[in-house]
């Protein structure tokens, strides 16, 4: 039986009197890599702060890693690594001095996987540049790697592939499949670019205007010839009429 090491139940949250998450339950099981699929504002980004605890939700449950106390969530998420949002660092300091100030964060004394991260993330030749000469690509790289330092069980990653080319696509996408492959992690991974996520996802959760669509495996999803981007389409369509739009859209 597959355990479950994150569950999300009756999660709701407000900014103001703006209703940003309703009720929003879902669970991840150990060793598979979901895709979190949504428009913009839909709510992925206040899902995934919530998870990390960035914010609090203002009513349901968090269980991590079986656990849903406020104090034992605090320990347990030292077990999970993620980058929301854009990743932070300090412009000033080299791409090994950012990572020694993230270890640093965690509790980490040795230093000694910053050199094997930078490698793994193809930043191995930059070690001693400054963030401030990286591109965007470079740091959401940077980013990935700030998110490994723990070695967690859990990797949260907010549009990790974004501002990257083709080749740092290829590169991240082989890069999270190793990571679940061979390092046994699982990876809730938020990214509105659905042909890379198709390539990725064991699992996919759709969520709009802050309500869970649908959760489905990436079988039931590609069993009836669609593309992600075509099944995307249909659960905002109507599935029929989704069908004959996105048919119409991609022939």
């Amino acid at each position: 039986m597959s355990e479950r090491i994150l569950e999300l139940k009756n999660i709701t949250k407000r900014y103001r009197k703006q209703l940003v998450l309703d009720n929003v339950s879902f669970t991840l099981e150990r060793g598979h890599i979901y895709g979190f699929v949504g428009e913009n504002g839909a709510g992925k980004s206040t899902t995934l702060r919530i998870i990390t605890g960035i914010s609090n939700a203002d009513s349901g449950s968090v269980k991590l890693f079986g656990v849903s106390g406020k104090k034992e969530l605090a320990r347990t998420r030292g077990r999970t690594g993620c980058m929301i949002e854009h990743p932070v660092f300090d412009a000033a300091l080299t791409a090994a001095e950012n990572l020694t100030l993230y270890c640093l964060l965690y509790g980490i004394r040795d230093f000694s996987c910053i050199p094997r991260l930078l490698a793994r993330t193809g930043l191995g030749d930059t070690a001693g540049k400054k963030v401030r000469d990286f591109s965007l690509g470079m740091k959401q790289r940077l980013g990935i790697a700030a998110a490994l330092v723990s070695s967690p069980e859990l990797l949260i990653l907010d549009e990790p592939v974004n501002g990257l080319d083709p080749l740092g696509m290829i590169a991240v996408r082989k890069l999270l499949l190793s990571l679940q492959k061979d390092d046994g992690v699982t990876i809730l991974l938020s990214s509105h670019i659905l042909t890379e996520l198709q390539e990725l996802a064991s699992d996919y959760i759709f969520i709009s205007r802050g309500r869970i669509l649908a959760t489905v495996s990436a079988g039931q999803v590609l069993s009836g010839g669609m593309t992600l981007e075509q099944y995307y389409l249909s659960l905002f369509t109507g599935s029929e009429t989704g069908r004959n739009v996105a048919e119409a859209f991609y022939a």
